[in-house]
Parts: C-alpha cells; sequence; structure tokens
C-alpha cells in the first residue's frame, strides 16, 4: 500500500519495518540513559535536546534498515537529524515572526485527504500506519510541521517570485500555441548546498562528497537511501522528491532530464544553490485538454462592509451611504472610480482602486457575478448585496476566450514557471535563514558512543534482510 500525500510515508517506508525493534540490549540501555534534557545545539537562544536528535536518528536508522542498507557512517547519520532540527527550528522561528501556522482543521482535512486518496476510512489508515510501525500521533505531527514549512516557504518565497509577460508569451508559443501530448515527469533529487560565500575550498570539498555519492549510485545503492545520509533540501524528508514538472517547468540547469527515461537520473549538475543529481522517478502523458469558450469580465468594485451586530439603524445608515456611492460614480470614468475605491472601500483590493482582475463565471458570489457580466463595459452598478456587504460595480472591459487562448492558459503557465523558479529560490532562502540565525552547536557524546556501539549488532542483524535487486540506471 502506498500513501500518495506528499507528505505521507515516503515509497520505501511502505514495506514492514522490518527489525525496527532489533536493537542489542546493550545499545538500547545506554540510549536509555540519555538525559532528555541535554542539549545539542541552540538556533536563536532555543534549545534541540539531544532527545529530538535522537528521535531523528531512529527514524533514520529505520528507514535505511527497511531498505536494507547496513553500510552507512553512523556519525554522518547524526549530522543529518541535527542538522534537520536545527533547520526545522528556524523555519519554525520565522513561521512565528509572520504569523503563520497550521489550524488543527488543516490537518485533520490533510489526514482525511490521505485517507481518501488510498481507499481507506480512518480506523483503516490508522491500521495501516500501526502495521508499518508509525505511531498515528507522530505521523500527524510530522505532517503538521511539513505543512507549516510548505505554507511558509509559498507565503516567504513563492510569494515574492515574479513572472514577466514576456516569459509567460514565450512559454505559451513553445508549449501550448500547438497543443499535443505532453510528458509529465515526477523528479526526485540529492542535493549538496554552496553558500554564496563559500570559498573555492569548501566548493571543491562539497563536489568531491557528491561525486562520491554518484559512484555509490553508479555501483547500484538505492537513491532513496542516498538521499536520507546525503541530501540537503528541505524535499529530503521525503525521499528527495521534487514533484511532477512538464517541459519548460523547470530551472534550465535541470532541463537534460526530459531526455532522461523512469529511473535514469542526471551527471552532477551545478546550480547557483549547489550540485544537484535529479531523478527520474516516473511518467505521464497528457493529450491536449481543449475545453469550450467562455466570457471574462474585468472588474472594481467599492465594498461596505455590514456588522453582523449592527441593528436595523445602522444597516440602513449603511446602505444610505451605498446608495449615494452608487449615485455619484455613474457618470465618472474609471480612474475617478478607483481613486474612490482607494479611499472609501473595505475591501482587500482598495489599495487597488478595487480592482478584481478578470474572472469568469463561478469564481465570484452569485449575487456579484450576475449583476457583473449583466452590465457593459464602462457601466457601473447600483448597491449589490452579497454576504461580504453592500458593492458598487464597475465594470472596465470584456472579453471572450478562446479555451486554448494565452489568456486562459495564463494562470496555468504562471504556476508552472513560478515551480521553476522555485527550485532555485527555495535553497537560497534556506541559505540565508541559517546565515542570518545565531546557531551555537553543542554534542550529545553519549548519543555518538550509543550510535557507533549499536552498528555493529545492527549489522549482524540486518543482514537476515533479503537482498533486494538494485534499481536500473541509465544515463
Amino acid at each position: 500500500m502506498r500513501f500518495s500525500f506528499f507528505s505521507s510515508v515516503r515509497p520505501s517506508m511502505i514495506l514492514l519495518f522490518v527489525g525496527l525493534f532489533l536493537y542489542s540490549a546493550a545499545a538500547q540501555a545506554l540510549e536509555n540513559d540519555l538525559t532528555l534534557d541535554a542539549i545539542a545545539a541552540t538556533v536563536q537562544g532555543k534549545a534541540v535536546t539531544c532527545y529530538e536528535v535522537e528521535e531523528n536518528i531512529r527514524k533514520l536508522r529505520q528507514q535505511l534498515q527497511q531498505s536494507g542498507l547496513i553500510d552507512f557512517d553512523h556519525k554522518q547519520l547524526y549530522q543529518r537529524a541535527l542538522d534537520a532540527q536545527i533547520m526545522q527550528r528556524l523555519q519554525a522561528s520565522e513561521a512565528h515572526k509572520l504569523g503563520i501556522n497550521i489550524a488543527d482543521d488543516e490537518v485533520n482535512s490533510a489526514i482525511k485527504k490521505v485517507a481518501k486518496d488510498n481507499k481507506l476510512d480512518m480506523s483503516q489508515l490508522k491500521e495501516a500506519l500501526k502495521a508499518q510501525g508509525i505511531d498515528f500521533d507522530d505521523y500527524r505531527e510530522s505532517l503538521k510541521k511539513r505543512m507549516l514549512s510548505n505554507k511558509l516557504i509559498d507565503i516567504a518565497v513563492r510569494g515574492r517570485v515574479k513572472i514577466s509577460d514576456e516569459a509567460m508569451r514565450e512559454y505559451y508559443r513553445k508549449y501550448m500555441l500547438n497543443p499535443k501530448p505532453v510528458r509529465e515527469i515526477r523528479l526526485a533529487q540529492i542535493f549538496r548546498a554552496v553558500k554564496n560565500t563559500s570559498g573555492p575550498i569548501t566548493i571543491r570539498q562539497n563536489k568531491q562528497d557528491i561525486e562520491k555519492v554518484r559512484k555509490k549510485l553508479d555501483t547500484g545503492a538505492e537513491f532513496s537511501d542516498l538521499v536520507t545520509l546525503h541530501s540537503q533540501s528541505p524535499d529530503a524528508a521525503s525521499g528527495g522528491d521534487m514533484g511532477w514538472f512538464l517541459p519548460g517547468g523547470i530551472s534550465p540547469v535541470f532541463a537534460e532530464v526530459f531526455q532522461l527515461p523512469v529511473l535514469g537520473y542526471t551527471h552532477i549538475i551545478r546550480s547557483p544553490a549547489g550540485f544537484h543529481i535529479v531523478k527520474v522517478v516516473e511518467e505521464r502523458w497528457h493529450e491536449p485538454e481543449l475545453g469550450e469558450s467562455y466570457d471574462e469580465v474585468h472588474a472594481r468594485h467599492i465594498l461596505l462592509k455590514v456588522p453582523t451586530t449592527a441593528n436595523e439603524a445602522t444597516r440602513a445608515k449603511i446602505m444610505d451611504r451605498a446608495q449615494n456611492i452608487a449615485r455619484n460614480m455613474q457618470s465618472v470614468d474609471d480612474d475617478a472610480f478607483a481613486t474612490r475605491a482607494k479611499e472609501t472601500s473595505q475591501g482587500p483590493s482598495n489599495s487597488r482602486g478595487g480592482d478584481l482582475g478578470w474572472f469568469r463565471k463561478g469564481q465570484m458570489v452569485k449575487a456579484f457575478e450576475d449583476v457583473a457580466f449583466a452590465l457593459n463595459a464602462g457601466d457601473t452598478s447600483g448597491v449589490v448585496k452579497s454576504a461580504f456587504g453592500l458593492h458598487i460595480i464597475r465594470v472596465v472591459e470584456k472579453r471572450h476566450i478562446n479555451p486554448n487562448s494565452f489568456e486562459a492558459r495564463l494562470n496555468q503557465i504562471n504556476q508552472v514557471l513560478s515551480n521553476a523558479e522555485m527550485q532555485t529560490q527555495v535553497p537560497r532562502w534556506l541559505a540565508s535563514l541559517k546565515a542570518k540565525a545565531v546557531i551555537k552547536t553543542l554534542s550529545c557524546p553519549q548519543l555518538q558512543y550509543a550510535t557507533e556501539k549499536s552498528s555493529g549488532a545492527q549489522l549482524q542483524l540486518t543482514e537476515s534482510l533479503s537482498d533486494r535487486p538494485s534499481e536500473s540506471k541509465s544515463r
């Protein structure tokens, strides 16, 4: 069984966790002696405990053992677990600063989607997780953290990405003007970061490190295992999964991936953010989508809100004001209406002169769109009531859209090109968070000792796992 939701269990974790509890008694005793309040590091003055690092090590080790990997550096595993906790703290701190959070209802909805996507009810989902050795509460908390990270990145990074009209038109001419079947590929990566301030020695060391990883791939090592041990990208927690990409929808430095077959992987790619090895995980083909033509309206509005606690007298006063504004706006031009909207409107579009952009039927509340689509370009409405309050609507333009026109595809193109830009912007943003933070690394000598001592016992016990054929590789 595979969970399809982006932040659920990675594919290599879906098999039963054979050997999860096969630790030696001596190693277990050493680990249990760790004090819960020992400090591994501080991030902006807040502690990362050795216990938290230990839990990360346990999860990483489970992933590696489950896939049959027995030859890995335990000191490296400790460092990976510590780095993950530090980055989590940095993102949590940034989210708090920006007032970003994830409500319980959002997490509940996400979990229900996981169950639905896998054709399970909630009790079956919990049983499936339990069978894989995953505590439901731990899964829920992990999912919440992933959702917070994604929302933070959307606001802090995606919100600042601007795609030019020229770039969007070029994409349309190249990939959409003449519709034809298109191949979409799902990618995963191993990533080693390089800071803008890194000197030639550090850059050379990072390159040597990823060259060693590339050699392991060539000799049959599992890509997902090498992600766990070596990748420094936020997608490392999900097996390096970068998501699905259409031609032209990825940073040009990665363009060669579209020439690869499924399970093929690239040579070492140098980007402004660091070094990458990218793998084609799977593919799917899309037939051209030719929908029906439709009409769109470009409108502005002035909104006056009516408090739910307002009495009849107050409501009448607000209505009277709205009617006066509507009368005054009947004979003015678009600039005058925009100026009045900036001064008067209580909606979020007031800073844009009430500009709502282009919309089609079904995108606005019915009372609003019925009036907007009935008006001619240049007309202004009377007072329109909706659940949001009282509107005065002005239609700026109207147009008829061909389903394969640039205008019809605009949002889709913007999304594709924004995703491509995010591939380089996110690592840079994460690196900047780390560079600006005050991070003090301490140590967990008992944990490191316990981890090293346990390796011998783990090696002996995991040798009983059945050998798994390595994936075929092509270049």
